[in-house]
């Protein structure tokens, strides 16, 4: 049975050799901004530190029972005006890939920034060949919008933008807390 899991803000005492592994791997970063650039533990230890004044709120991923670290989550580009925000996360722990552990994160990010936060619309985006990010976005609500082109790794990547506003959000987390007391929870 899959173990559900909580966020809760991420320290510099999350910085261990472990997650210095994890944004150092081109299999887990492979989706990720900051996929090809070596890190060091500086270098995260001023992320952690600057990223409250940068506007990004982030959390360590956190299995229940077996109080694991897998991954990290973030919460940034928050307008206040309008009410939206965007969310970014990332399992290392690879053993965690599969089952509803990405749509835990999701679910969990979206409920902060809707519930704790009161904002009113996420919207991002991903790139088209991420089949697995995508199925996990629409299982959650998401709606992909439009798509365009991005520069990575100087190639043209498809890009597709995404978009759930809080009423969405409140309708579909109804019905995974209905399927799937275990893993969400109410809002």
């Amino acid at each position: 049975m899959q173990e559900k899991i909580y966020l809760r803000p991420l320290s510099v005492k999350d910085i261990t050799e472990k997650y210095l592994f994890w944004v150092n791997s081109p299999s887990i970063t492979e989706y990720l901004e900051i996929k090809g650039h070596r890190l060091k533990y500086d270098d995260l230890v001023k992320y952690v530190k600057d990223s409250p004044k940068n506007g990004r709120d982030n959390y360590a991923i956190i299995t229940k029972n077996s109080k694991l670290h897998i991954g990290n989550g973030s919460i940034y580009a928050i307008e206040p005006d309008n009410g939206n925000f965007e969310i970014g996360w990332f399992i290392g722990e690879k053993k965690f890939w599969g089952g509803h552990y990405s749509s835990m994160i999701i679910f969990y990010l979206l409920k902060i920034g809707f519930i704790e936060m009161g904002l009113e619309k996420c919207i991002g985006g991903v790139e088209k060949k991420n089949i697995k990010a995508r199925m996990a976005n629409k299982f959650l609500g998401f709606k992909e919008t439009q798509s365009g082109f991005i520069e990575k790794d100087n190639q043209k990547i498809t890009f597709i933008n995404l978009e759930i506003t809080k009423k969405d959000w409140l309708n579909r987390s109804k019905i995974l807390h209905s399927k799937f007391p275990e893993l969400f929870n109410e809002y």
